[in-house]
């Protein structure tokens, strides 16, 4: 299995708060950690650094989480991509017929997502 220190988890939210308390969390369970407060900076991330998991709010501004998505799913490696959201104009249905493993609506139990996302990397492994 790899180690979680060789993963990086870019984190996209424009709730400073919420971006804040998922890095934490990710830091303190073993992961490298990038942030982003909307997502056309998550999309320069993506562009030029190695991203394994994206963890993207779905409603912000300057780029929501599908523009995000759907520039994941251009990528020759692409991350796994789970979203989480409190208000969402897209229903759980197509962000998953999208690409997305996952979408956890806020408020959502941190412990779940990443127990979520190392029971998806144990089985991809």
């Amino acid at each position: 299995m790899i180690a979680k220190k060789n993963l990086t988890v870019l984190i996209v939210d424009d709730e400073p708060d919420i971006l804040e308390l998922m890095e934490e969390e990710f830091k303190y369970c073993g992961y490298t950690t990038i942030t982003a407060i909307c997502g056309n900076d998550a999309i320069k991330i993506l562009d030029n650094k190695k991203v394994d998991i994206v963890v993207s709010d779905y409603k912000m501004p300057n780029g929501n989480g599908m523009a995000v998505l759907s520039h994941v799913n251009k990528m020759s490696l692409r991350p796994t991509f789970f979203f989480v959201s409190g208000q969402a104009d897209v229903s759980v249905e197509d962000a998953l017929r999208a690409g997305a493993k996952k979408f956890f609506s806020k408020p959502f139990d941190l412990d779940e997502l990443i127990k979520d996302i190392e029971s998806d990397l144990a089985t991809s492994a």
